[in-house]
Order: structure tokens, then sequence, then C-alpha cells
């Protein structure tokens, strides 16, 4: 632990070396952050979609003229 305390008051002193780091980790966040946004409009167009259909199909099965009877 005071090997890990010791290495960031060396990166607080030596700026040059933490701003890299900084960098680095900002790009690695915005590319979650941008896969994750891309996932999210996938699920909600797909939300929508599904919602149109329900609102004009509706949900229940087509009637096939098949007694339920004979399944059971």
């Amino acid at each position: 632990m005071e090997n890990i305390r010791a290495f960031f008051d060396y990166l607080l002193e030596n700026p040059v070396f933490l701003v890299p780091l900084l960098i680095l980790g900002a790009v690695l966040v915005y590319g979650i952050l941008k896969r994750l946004f891309k996932v999210v409009a996938i699920v909600v167009i797909a939300a929508g979609l599904y919602y149109l259909l329900m609102e004009y199909f509706g949900p229940g099965a087509p009637d096939l003229g098949l007694d339920p009877a004979i399944f059971c």
C-alpha cells in the first residue's frame, strides 16, 4: 500500500508522466461509452419497432382454425 501511495505521489509531482496516463484513461472511457451508446441506440430502435408491431398487429397469435383440444 505504501508503494502505491508513493507511486501516485511521484505522478502528482511529475505531470510529464501523469498527463499521458490521464489521456490514455480518457480514451479508454470514451471508447467504452461510445460502444455502450451504440448498444443503447440499437435497444431503443428494437423496442420502438416491437411497440409498433404490438400496436398495429396486436399481441395475439393468428387464428389458424385448429381445435386446441387436439394438442392435449
